[in-house]
């Protein structure tokens, strides 16, 4: 039929001849190429926040030739598959000897072996259980985030085929800077392309393959005084470490593919001179008084503190058992830096579980009346390799952000009282008294210790200059007085006087109890005519350290 000088083509022929050109997935010499049409799919799930060499979930690419309506015979069709991650590619390399081959692998409709080649269109090689389907192949490391599979054959005898790749790793950790402080990571995702001589259409080209989670988070549970204050025990502090998700802390054997026992790095920063810290050997995360719950319901994960680690967490023993560990152990320090590993020796992988783990401080010197130590958690060994690496260890993570620590604050043992006039201007003079009235001076059990005052200046000169002072005096044993004149001083107690002074003065001891007294007189040596005398209040002070109001929490 013709409509002026156009031919019309009835619809039913055109149809005819276009199914005849989307034939078999290859066809002769000559003749076009079919359509092959993939779509990815993959099931994510939590990965480590932290995590350099984190595994993914597995990449599934369901292939069609003709719609799934392919002949029973036909010749092979080759493909080139490559995944883009949105991270750093960080798996093993060095398969069969090549620095570029991966321990990622692409497998064919399942057919899976314990040797996969490290080339594509390889058949029976690796003892797989079908012959007519290639052997799993190893991916090839194309750049720094893409793994590539080439010459992969699809098999002929079917209009389908299902590629599976697994084992790839990624590094999480970057993500979290991509954040920002405080906020969820985005997450792990996957650019697949699919290459060939037939044309190819992917759906679903971008995929998730993992949600960053951190593993573990710190908390300060709990932190108080050492409520007897005996000998050098400064305070203790209880820190709450939270599984991030479930199976987060795991123990051996592994329960998440080429992972090991999961270790918990405790980074302690800032440790005053002369302030040791100490951890319990063993924690078990089931405390009678954990949560209230009955023993049905409490958490199982028990910890062990590792011995003999390395700065990273490789290394050394972890598991003392209760008859042959000491009650704490003490955590190497080294200018006010240590790193204490907790290896999870138990635990429950249907629950997310925490643990309260004792902290206890201490002190030998007399100087020191209150600690603050910052501490971080995270999960080791730590690795320095970022991407693919041939003998990096998996799994392996990055230092915790320093935004995530958190403070432990103990005001042990001390006092802080607050002179709020003193002077020995215009003819006055002043004479202070501060007593070591510790409550454990009254018993011969527990005597206490001596311990030392610093006193703290805020005022003027005569002349107007400001002055700002710290006097420290030697040790008062329990029972004994600091007692100087402020133009005098007292040379034994290591208190110099100071001259023309008119403030206040916070004197901040270390043993409790501490009492002041301040007599203000104008003579000194002879008998006054104006004479006042008053009691040094005690500045108060909350279970952190940090002052209060006055009048508040005062015995």
């Amino acid at each position: 039929m013709r409509l002026g000088s156009v031919r019309v083509v009835p619809v039913r022929t055109w149809l005819a001849a276009g199914l005849a050109c989307v034939g078999p997935w290859g066809l002769a010499s000559g003749q076009p190429r079919p359509l092959l049409s993939c779509t990815t799919a993959a099931s994510p799930g939590p990965v480590y926040a932290g995590g350099i060499a984190e595994s993914l979930a597995d990449i599934v690419l369901t292939c069609d030739a003709n719609g799934g309506a392919g002949p029973s015979a036909a010749p092979d069709v080759r493909v080139d598959v490559s995944v883009t991650l949105n991270v750093s590619v960080s798996n093993a390399v060095g398969a069969g000897g090549d620095g570029e081959l991966s321990d990622a692998v692409l497998s064919v409709n399942d057919n899976d072996c314990d040797a996969p080649s490290t080339s594509g269109s390889s058949f029976g090689v690796c003892d797989a259980p079908r012959a007519d389907v290639q052997d799993p192949q190893f991916g090839r490391l194309a750049s720094p985030t893409t793994l590539e599979w080439l010459d992969v054959t699809l098999p002929p005898s079917a209009a389908r085929a299902t590629l599976r790749i697994r084992g790839i790793r990624g590094n999480a950790s970057q993500l979290r800077l991509v954040a920002g402080t405080g906020q969820p990571s985005p997450p792990v995702t996957a650019t697949v392309s699919v290459r060939s001589d037939t044309a190819v259409a992917v759906r679903n080209s971008v995929v998730r393959l993992g949600f960053p989670i951190p593993g573990v988070a710190v908390e300060v549970a709990e932190a108080s005084s050492s409520a007897a204050c005996l000998g050098d025990l400064r305070g203790r502090a209880s820190i709450r470490l939270k599984e991030g998700f479930t199976h987060a802390f795991t123990a051996v054997p592994a329960k998440r593919s080429g992972s090991a026992s999961t270790r918990i790095l405790l980074d302690f920063h800032d440790v005053p001179d002369d302030v040791s810290v100490s951890l319990s050997p063993a924690v078990g995360c089931h405390q009678p008084d954990h949560d209230g719950s009955d023993a049905d319901g409490r958490d199982r994960a028990t910890l062990g503190l590792v011995s003999g680690h390395g700065r990273d967490g490789t290394g050394g023993v972890a598991g003392h058992g209760p008859l042959e560990s000491p009650p704490t152990v003490a955590v190497a320090l080294d200018h006010g830096f240590g790193r204490a590993v907790y290896e999870v020796q138990s635990d429950d992988p249907t629950r997310v579980e925490d643990c309260h783990v004792p902290v206890r401080l201490e002190s030998e010197s007399d100087r020191v009346s209150s600690a603050r130590v910052s501490v971080r958690a995270g999960l080791g060994p730590l690795g320095a390799a970022y991407v693919s690496s041939e003998d990096a260890p998996v799994p392996r993570f990055a230092a915790p952000p320093l935004s995530s620590a958190v403070d432990i604050d103990l005001a042990a043992c001390g006092t802080t009282l607050l002179f709020p006039f003193v002077t020995n201007q215009a003819g006055f003079s002043t004479s202070l008294l501060i007593t070591h009235g510790s409550r454990q001076a009254l018993t011969s059990s527990s005597p206490g210790r001596a311990a030392s005052c610093d006193l703290h200046y805020y005022g003027s000169t005569s002349e107007g200059r400001g002055v700002l002072l710290v006097q420290h005096s030697t040790a008062i044993d329990p029972g004994e007085q600091l007692s100087f004149n402020l133009a005098a001083g007292n040379l034994e107690q290591n208190i110099v006087g100071t001259e023309q002074f008119q403030g206040y003065i916070m004197a901040v001891c270390g043993y409790p109890d501490a009492r002041g007294y301040a007599f203000i007189s104008d003579g000194f040596g002879d008998i006054p005519d104006l004479a006042m005398g008053y009691l040094a209040p005690v500045v108060p002070l909350g279970p952190g350290g940090r002052r209060l109001p006055m009048g508040e929490g005062q015995p």
